[in-house]
């Protein structure tokens, strides 16, 4: 009878660096013709996050010709208050979503000077970041350019009052109220693209302050006080040269600074709706001005039909000085795709984008349930809501369960990939 004979077979995995030479060796005219050929700014982070080589290689070559503009990453804050070296503003998920799970996110990149910071605004693919010192700054997360702005010290003392002793953050107290670093800032929006448009305005509304705004451009050393009529602004965005706004009653206001020595404000008394919604956002869409307005509450766990209503809005001045807005509701996006979040919403069409659904709206909710142990956990997901069949379901959940205040102090911002540089 035969017998076998049992040999153990050995094997050598190749160790990493060996295992990367071929990446390494790869020329870097090639990483960027395959970059170009996804034709998604967010394959081209991923790829410089691949290796080291790859990361260095793709940062010297030029970058791609990717198509404007890109469809937006969704930035989501850390889980825990305090950002760490690894992740100090947040983590991406990037569009299609492959599966709702953790693993469809990555990390931003580890950007000079971000410790400690948090991100409260989006424009034009950059990030507006907030240090614990009162320090500002604009981010391109993509190429990882960076502009300093003014401190949040420079504003009017007579306004503001700082309490620069306090330890680990910066606090405002106004009214009675204390804001900490995580909710000083309430809203703040960019004009244009800073590479594009070197006279850029940065327009801030802090928390608890309804009858001021502040404003910067390039060349100042400090922020601008504009005083104006009590307005609680819900959402703002730049349109037709101007910032266009909403308070929580969904009545419109206009924010002039074309000229900053006479600043405009003009208010629309009327409001839009008799009926109050849970969130209202403003979309800039190839010159138009539409208007979002979710009617479901954070906490709900269901989303049911009709969540969602987009309207345009139409504004008239008569010759007696009067002005009027009127707000008509949109049946169908058509092939338009909107990605909402305030001051950071935007609009895309899928002729450039095929792979995306048409006539839909995406936007975050946050709701609750009962976990294990009967402890409620509160989670965070993207909805995804047809516009002219009214149905709503969930894209994908983000991340894990957090602390509740995490949802109402860190947001998320929709940022639209800008691979545009500033001049060395």
């Amino acid at each position: 009878m035969p017998r076998h004979t049992r040999r153990r077979l050995t094997h050598n995995p190749p160790t990493t660096e060996q295992g990367l030479r071929w990446a390494n060796d790869l020329p870097s005219e090639i990483l960027s013709i395959i970059a170009s050929e996804s034709g998604s700014a967010a394959c081209y982070v991923t790829l410089r996050r691949v290796c080291k080589g790859w990361g260095n290689a793709l940062s010297m070559a030029p970058f791609p010709p990717l198509p404007s503009p890109q469809v937006p990453f969704l930035l989501v804050p850390p889980r825990g208050i305090d950002s760490t070296a690894s992740c100090p503003l947040g983590y991406a998920y990037p569009l299609p979503f492959p599966v709702p799970s953790r693993t469809a996110s990555f990390p931003l990149p580890q950007l000079q000077g971000t410790l400690g910071c948090i991100c409260v605004g989006s424009s034009h693919g950059w990030l507006i970041s907030l240090g614990r010192d009162s320090s500002l700054s604009l981010i391109n997360p993509v190429t990882a350019d960076s502009i300093s702005l003014p401190h949040l010290s420079t504003m009017d003392n007579t306004v503001l009052s700082f309490d620069k002793d306090s330890s680990p953050q910066y606090h405002l107290r106004q009214n009675g109220k204390s804001f900490s670093q995580f909710s000083i800032v309430h809203r703040s929006v960019l004009s244009s693209d800073p590479v594009q448009d070197p006279g850029f305005t940065v327009l801030l509304f802090l928390s608890g302050l309804t009858n001021c705004c502040f404003t910067w451009r390039k060349g100042s050393t400090r922020w601008h006080q504009y005083l104006h009529e009590p307005f609680l602004v819900e959402d703002v965005v730049f349109v037709k040269g101007v910032f266009a706004a909403i308070n929580w009653s969904i009545n419109l206001a206009i924010f002039d600074f074309r000229n900053l020595e006479t600043p405009l404000m003009i208010i629309y008394e009327d409001a839009l709706f008799k009926v109050l919604p849970k969130e209202a956002f403003l979309v800039e869409a190839a010159g138009d001005l539409w208007l979002v307005l979710k009617l479901v509450k954070s906490g709900d766990c269901r989303m049911h039909r009709g969540a969602i209503q987009v309207f345009q809005i139409h504004m008239r001045g008569d010759v007696d000085g009067s002005r009027e807005a009127e707000a008509i509701e949109i049946q169908s996006l058509t092939n338009c795709v909107l990605f909402v979040g305030h001051g950071s919403s935007v609009c895309v069409t899928v002729d450039q984008f095929p792979w995306l659904a048409p006539d839909t709206v995406y936007f975050t909710h946050f709701y609750t349930k009962l976990g294990k142990a009967q402890n409620i956990a509160h989670h965070g997901g993207v909805y995804k809501f047809t516009v002219s069949s009214k149905a709503a379901r969930k894209a994908f959940t983000v991340g894990q369960p957090r602390y509740s205040v995490l949802w109402n102090c860190l947001r998320f911002h929709w940022v639209t990939p800008n691979l545009n540089r500033l001049n060395p």
